[in-house]
């Protein structure tokens, strides 16, 4: 078989302290295309390989500073230099010296006197074959990298669903459950009617904007994911929130406030991550929320900070779960508790929550007490 290498492309170190041997060698090497260096002791041969990274050296084993088994213990010992193929040429040929020979990581071994064609023949073998090692490499490399990038990509994949399915199935239930409500109860008076229908419109227009704007950024986005700070008004950002939940705020019979207290009333933020996370507040304080209870959703801000607060009289979260609350996989592992209608509340979102959160450098916390209520906290720095 012929190994296909182009001799010119390689660079070799010759380790031996004759020059004869030197000479004659750099000869050969020089007549069959290849480029040559040469070291005339150990520690020289040591420093040329750490500095110009031969693809091949040919090692001597009986010199005066250090011996070649020494050599290459100490190239094989270092990971950046391992893969350099050794070949030993030396006169010494005791079964036992090319034993210790190759236990020292030498890729072969030559006896003095030696044969031109056959030296070139193994060393054109042991350059294909080190060419060929460091290719697997590399496309090793390449399919972890590319397995990296598709779990990266599956991973936020993973999570776009868990926004525009989880995050929005609260509102959606609304909808539905006023559709059912006015469909299954002619008596509604006109004006409940228009009311009811007014705020299943409201919604649904906003749960679509929400949607088209999530499908966008994920469109637009590399595979990392960054914000995408917009200025905008805080008051229509809250009240988005509002009208996407009115419908099961109705269908509960729930009191769904706003208050604001803005002295800065525009702020840069990224708009859709943020209302994805107070509407992730909003929908689980409904969902935890008793019938003729209240959710409130506050706002506060100045020329330093923004503070939202997501504020229920619902029946609370147990002291054991708060720590897990933003732990997705704990969640997962079910530490929460059905909404007071039978309404799933797997927590899923939390995790979403403080990490878009955490995006703007601010903070998320909770406060809370069983059979009295609870209350949600974001505070984000103010960049108006």
């Amino acid at each position: 078989m012929q190994f296909q290498i182009n001799p010119s492309e390689f660079l070799l170190l010759i380790v031996d302290d004759t020059e004869a041997n030197i000479k004659l060698l750099s000869h050969v090497l020089r007549d069959a295309g290849f480029t040559p260096i040469v070291a005339f002791n150990g520690t020289d041969a040591i420093e040329l390989i750490r500095s110009r990274r031969p693809d091949l050296v040919l090692l001597d084993i009986m010199m005066p500073d250090m011996t070649g088994y020494e050599v290459c213990k100490i190239i094989n010992d270092d990971d950046e230099l391992k893969s350099t193929p050794i070949i030993f040429l030396s006169a010494l040929s005791e079964t036992s010296d090319k034993v210790e020979g190759f236990e020292v990581g030498g890729v072969d071994y030559i006896t003095k006197p030696y044969q031109k064609d056959e030296v070139l023949a193994r060393i054109r073998t042991h350059l294909f074959l080190n060419k060929l090692q460091k290719e697997r490499e590399e496309r090793i490399d390449i399919l972890r990298n590319r397995e990296i990038e598709l779990q990266e990509l599956n991973e936020k994949k993973d999570q776009l669903v868990r926004i525009v399915s989880h995050d929005i199935k609260n509102p959606l239930t609304g909808i539905v459950g006023l559709a059912n409500l006015i469909k299954e109860n002619p008596g509604f008076s006109s004006e409940d009617i228009n009311r009811m229908l007014t705020a299943m419109e409201k919604s649904g227009k906003k749960l679509m904007d929400m949607v088209e704007k999530v499908l966008d950024d994920e469109n637009n986005s590399n595979s990392k994911e960054s914000l995408k700070l917009t200025e905008g008004y805080l008051k229509d950002l809250v009240e988005k929130v509002i009208s996407v939940n009115k419908p099961k705020a109705i269908l509960k019979n729930i009191n769904l406030e706003l208050e604001e207290n803005i002295k800065a009333s525009k702020a840069s933020l990224d708009q859709t991550k943020i209302e994805i996370a107070l509407n992730n507040l909003v929908s689980n304080a409904l969902k935890f929320t008793l019938k003729d209870g209240t959710v409130t959703l506050s706002v506060k801000s100045n020329t330093d900070k923004i503070l939202f607060e997501v504020k229920d009289n619902g029946i609370g979260i147990s002291p054991n779960i708060i720590p897990h609350l933003f732990d997705n996989e704990k969640n997962k592992k079910g530490i929460s508790k059905l909404g007071t209608e039978g309404e799933i509340g797997t927590g899923l979102g939390l995790d979403v929550v403080q990490k878009y959160v955490n995006m703007h450098e601010g903070k998320v916390w909770v406060e809370s007490e069983e059979q009295v209520g609870t209350t949600f906290y974001i505070e984000l720095p103010s960049k108006s």
